[in-house]
């Protein structure tokens, strides 16, 4: 229980801590900072880490944190980054072991290697990268072997303490990295199986150097290290040190950990498809094979130059319909109408708006009429080809503001001209 609720606390703080940091993130990201497969990146980095270690054996008079006697430990890490996401730790440990209750208390000290697996949890989020160029969270978990020497010691005379004073009929010394009979006399080191589970966070100082913090819960697959076999759970040491990480390679190349991975790349930045961008380029290609022979109208040359004076913007779209009837899609007014929802998706914050006109000798409601026509071209746009309604608005003119006397040659063609839908593209 003691360890359950010491793992839950460390991921609640570092959660906490990530979540602060990222809610102030105002990322200026550089090209140089940008990850990519293809470029070279500086990936080994050395850490050294000095720390507390706290034992949680059968032997100790504390339940969660000591109340006397703090032992530390110390420890190196050779880190290789494989992508901004994920890298592997070959990490060496060694500290002093210490614990007691009201009769005994054991002592010693242990080395462990251990390899690890290192997950960079901000490079996983909507926004991947270091926070604010400067901060990176990571959990880590791996294997590995320790190597200890304990010896078990009554508190009152600080005998080392025989298998016999325990009831067992045999002349054994309790020790392990000692000769069990002779227990001054070092023997080759215990050693056992060690699953060590990390927390931590870096700090960027600059190109050449790290800092930060590293807590780590190192479980083993027995019940020796203190040399009491009788307990319930196996023994387990919790070591916590802050950090000083070099990183090796070129300082004119960024180290990889503190790249940002862009839009469209996987975790080991590798690119991915994109069901949205492929739609948009299946929709540019048919564009680009429509405009190859784009019918061209009569006048088209004097009403394009009129309508971009009219609305101040050269991005201008128009589909023109017959009198009284519904509008008929050619091949041209899709193409207009697809070259519009691409830019719509292609530039945050834009929109469009539809202005509809009709004739002056076309019958009913004119202002009805030049809206049902704008309805139709919004309907299409929205359900067949996918732009965000919210992004079109509708401004129905009728008959007022007709193109009757802006220099067009032909009285059919002013009429044409009249009855059409103008799509205007815009930027906030």
């Amino acid at each position: 229980m003691r360890i359950i609720i010491t793992t839950i606390v460390c991921l609640l703080s570092l959660g906490n801590l990530f979540g602060q940091f990222r809610q102030t993130d105002q990322r200026v990201i550089e090209e140089h900072m940008r990850y990519s497969f293809e470029k070279p990146f500086n990936t080994w980095a050395l850490t050294l880490a000095y720390g507390p270690v706290i034992m949680y054996t059968d032997i100790i008079d504390y339940s969660f944190l000591p109340t006397d006697r703090v032992d530390f430990g110390s420890s190196i890490i050779l880190s290789k980054q494989l992508a901004p996401v994920v890298a592997l730790d070959l990490q060496f440990y060694t500290g002093k072991m210490y614990g007691q209750n009201e009769e005994f208390y054991f002592t010693g000290n242990v080395h462990d290697v251990s390899l690890n697996g290192v997950l960079f949890i901000n490079q996983l989020g909507s926004n991947p990268g270091p926070i604010n160029d400067r901060w990176n969270f990571y959990l880590k978990a791996g294997a590995g072997l320790n190597f200890f020497r304990s010896r078990l010691h009554f508190r009152e005379d600080d005998e080392i303490v025989m298998e016999a004073d325990l009831g067992v009929s045999s002349t054994r010394y309790m020790v392990h990295g000692y000769d069990p009979y002779e227990p001054e006399e070092k023997t080759d080191r215990q050693m056992e199986v060690i699953i060590p589970v990390s927390a931590g966070f870096q700090y960027r100082l600059n190109r050449n150097f790290d800092v930060g913090m590293e807590t780590s819960m190192r479980f083993t697959n027995s019940d020796n290290l203190d040399n009491i076999l009788t307990g319930s759970t196996n023994d387990r040491y919790w070591f916590t040190g802050v950090t000083l990480s070099y990183k090796i390679g070129r300082k004119d190349k960024r180290h990889m950990r503190w790249t940002y991975r862009g839009h469209g790349f996987d975790l080991f930045g590798r690119p991915v498809r994109d069901p949205v961008s492929d739609e948009l380029s299946r929709l540019e290609e048919d564009i680009a094979r429509y405009a190859e022979n784009r019918p061209v109208k009569r006048d088209s040359i004097t009403i394009m130059e009129t309508l971009t004076r009219i609305y101040e913007t050269v991005e201008v779209r128009s589909i023109f319909f017959e009198a009284g009837g519904e509008i008929q899609f050619d091949e041209e007014d899709l193409v207009l109408m697809a070259e519009t929802v691409v830019l719509l998706k292609q530039n945050e914050g834009s929109f469009v708006q539809l202005y509809g006109y009709v004739d002056p000798s076309d019958r009913g409601d004119h202002k009805e009429l030049s809206l049902k026509k704008c309805e139709t071209i919004k309907e299409f746009m929205v359900t067949q080809l996918g732009a965000d309604a919210e992004t079109i608005q509708l401004i129905p003119r009728g008959s007022s503001d007709n193109l009757s006397e802006r220099g067009i040659s032909s009285p059919e063609i002013r009429k044409m001209a009249n009855r059409r839908v103008d799509i205007v593209f815009r930027m906030r």
